[in-house]
Parts: C-alpha cells; structure tokens; sequence
C-alpha cells in the first residue's frame, strides 16, 4: 500500500479547487511535512500516540492550533490560539488518556466488554 499524500491531502480539505484552475493550499506543505513525520513514528515507535497526533492536525487544519517542529528533540509541538483554560485541560487530559488506553491493550483471551453505570451509579442490564 503506498502513501500517497497529496491524495490524502485533498480528500482532508488542506487543498481546495479556486477560480480559474487556482488551487489553494495555504496548509497543506507544512501537513504534509507532519504526516511523513507521523509515518516515521508509527514506523520506528511501537508505543507511538498516533490519535494525539491526528487531533493535533486536525486543530492545525481548522485553525485552532499552530504547530511547528522543535528540530533538536524530534518533536511535534501544538499550542491552542486561542486557549482557554477549560479547553486546554480538556486537550490534555486528552491525549494523556489516549496514552494510558494505548499502552494497556487487552492481553490474548482477556474479555473486552466493559460494565456501564447509570447516573444513580448502579450497574446498567
């Protein structure tokens, strides 16, 4: 299977069709520069947060978030423009809990189901 970004670009809305053949995409170099970076990760990283990082490329695309590349360590950087405190612990809180849900994976026979609680906090049937 290839990867084929700029396929993948156009079907997320980083480029869009314009008037008289123009295509605009203002974002869609530096997305592309993330998502080989992604792939890298997922390659060469078995415990690599790959959820965190596609909802840190989504706040970039609708202009939520800038992201930039911090060269020194590897690393993928985000910050919200407009941050409310609210809306950045909901962020963080986040991607800590997609950490914590990818590395405990059900081991080989371990039931997956789960129990939910009604608001009273009783068992639901």
């Amino acid at each position: 299977m290839t990867f084929d970004v700029l396929k993948i670009l156009e079907e997320e809305g980083y480029i869009k069709d314009g008037e008289d053949n123009l295509l605009h995409a203002e974002k869609a170099f530096f997305a592309a520069r993330v998502m080989r970076w992604i792939k890298n990760k997922v390659r060469t990283e078995p415990d690599f947060n790959l959820q965190a990082y596609l909802t840190m490329l989504m706040y970039y695309k609708t202009d939520m978030a800038d992201l930039k590349f911090d060269e020194e360590e590897d690393k993928l950087l985000y910050k919200l423009k407009n941050p409310d405190d609210e809306v950045q612990n909901i962020v963080d809180e986040l991607i800590k809990s997609l950490d914590k849900s990818a590395s405990k994976t059900p081991e080989e026979g371990e039931d997956t189901t789960s129990t939910t609680e009604d608001a009273d906090g009783t068992p639901d049937s």
